[in-house]
């Protein structure tokens, strides 16, 4: 009897023995896979996130370049198109007004990503409504006149007529 309890007693300790060496190899790897993964990932967030920070200050920063270049074009055009006269008969005028429009619009179409190039588009779609009211506008001033200078002549001929009528009689 005495060999059978020394064997359970062996065989208990051994188990003992056993949990712990596998409770403590537990822990331990659990620790420093713990740590391997929050020291990586948390310098890769806070890599990624300064990089991120980094691209988006880059793009601010040519964005305002880019909108600062662009604003001699756009006070340019403003300039154009409030001086422009469809009387004179210059369509290279006209033909660099649009130009200068289209490109405005270009730096939208190939930003398109970002929304902040919005303002280009609007801007190129805004001048070009107000160059084809000002034309538009204009025909519409030359119309007018001809009309009353037709009406001018008509009762100035309708004048004449009424008084041939009455010198007639």
């Amino acid at each position: 009897m005495t060999e059978e309890k020394l064997k359970n007693t062996k065989n208990r300790h051994e188990r003992v023995t056993g949990f712990v060496y596998v409770a403590l190899l537990f822990i331990v790897t659990t620790v420093l896979c713990c740590l391997c993964l929050s020291y990586y990932s948390g310098s890769n967030k806070t890599g990624t996130r300064k990089e991120f920070a980094i691209v988006k200050m880059d793009r601010i920063r040519q964005f305002q370049t880019i909108q600062s270049d662009e604003m001699v074009v756009v006070d340019s055009i403003y300039n154009r198109i409030k001086a422009f006269n469809p009387k004179v008969q210059a369509s290279y005028e006209e033909s660099d007004i649009k130009y200068y429009l289209n490109d405005i619009k270009s730096l939208y179409e190939k930003n398109a990503y970002d929304k902040r190039y919005k303002i280009f588009f609007q801007v190129s779609a805004f001048y070009n409504m107000w160059f084809a009211d000002r034309k538009e506008l204009w025909s519409k001033e030359q119309n007018i006149a001809l009309f009353k200078k037709n009406l001018e002549n008509c009762e100035i001929g309708l004048q004449k007529k009424q008084d041939e009528l009455k010198n007639k009689k």
